[in-house]
Formats: C-alpha cells, sequence, structure tokens
C-alpha cells in the first residue's frame, strides 16, 4: 500500500517547521511515519501540484473501510484546528496521514483507536 506522496514546497516546509518545533505534538508512531514518507515525498511547486491531492486547506471526503462510514472535514494548520467545526489538525493522527494523498487512494495509518484504512473519496482544493 506504500504510494509516494505529493506535496507542494510550501506544505512540505510547513510540516518539516511542524515536525523540528513541535516534535512532542505528534504520537511516536505519526512522527516516525511522516518523517519517512517526506524523505520520499515528491514536491513541487503549489500551481504544478495535482488538483485532487491533499493539501493544507483542502475539504476531503474518507471512507473508513472498517467501520463502513464516511468523514468529511478540511484539513488546517493546527492553530486553525476546531474539531467541532471539522477542521482537523494537519499534525493529528489522520490528518498527517491524509495529506500528500490523492482522490481514490487507499492509506493505511495508525490512529489513537489503531490501524485504519481509509479510501479518499472526494478531494476539494479553493
Amino acid at each position: 500500500m506504500k504510494k509516494e506522496i505529493i506535496l507542494s514546497k510550501q506544505d512540505y516546509d510547513l510540516i518539516t517547521s511542524l515536525i523540528k518545533n513541535s516534535p512532542s505534538d505528534f504520537s511516536q508512531y505519526s512522527l516516525k511515519k511522516l518523517s519517512t514518507e517526506l524523505r520520499s515525498a515528491k514536491v513541487v511547486d503549489g500551481e504544478s501540484l495535482p488538483v485532487d491531492v491533499i493539501r493544507v486547506n483542502s475539504e476531503v471526503e474518507i471512507f473508513d473501510e472498517k467501520e463502513k462510514k464516511s468523514m468529511t472535514f478540511k484539513l488546517v494548520p493546527p492553530s486553525f484546528s476546531n474539531l467541532k467545526e471539522n477542521k482537523l489538525s494537519i499534525i493529528a493522527p489522520l490528518g498527517s496521514a491524509l495529506i500528500g494523498y490523492r482522490k481514490g487512494d487507499l492509506v493505511e495509518w495508525e490512529v489513537p483507536a489503531g490501524k485504519k484504512v481509509f479510501k479518499i473519496k472526494e478531494v476539494k482544493n479553493s
């Protein structure tokens, strides 16, 4: 299920900065896995990023394969996170799992409830 993720230079720099400056905000699993993915990520200019790639400020609909339910949220920097408004931080386990993936991808990631598999159903970027 390993797939190369695509990130804009801006998102790559933001995530790298968050990891360097606030590593304690990440679970150890998320920190290790995200760091590995960043090393192998394809980093492109923002205008070269395909329209269906999840990035900061993307609106995303995912389907939990095990629970058989959909979730919709906006992926945001930590300072804008607000679960009541469906705004999920990019450093939350689920947020860090999804960034850089595309519509149609299956993503396996460990979240607080255990290992999950999500299908990315929709990605909207404004």
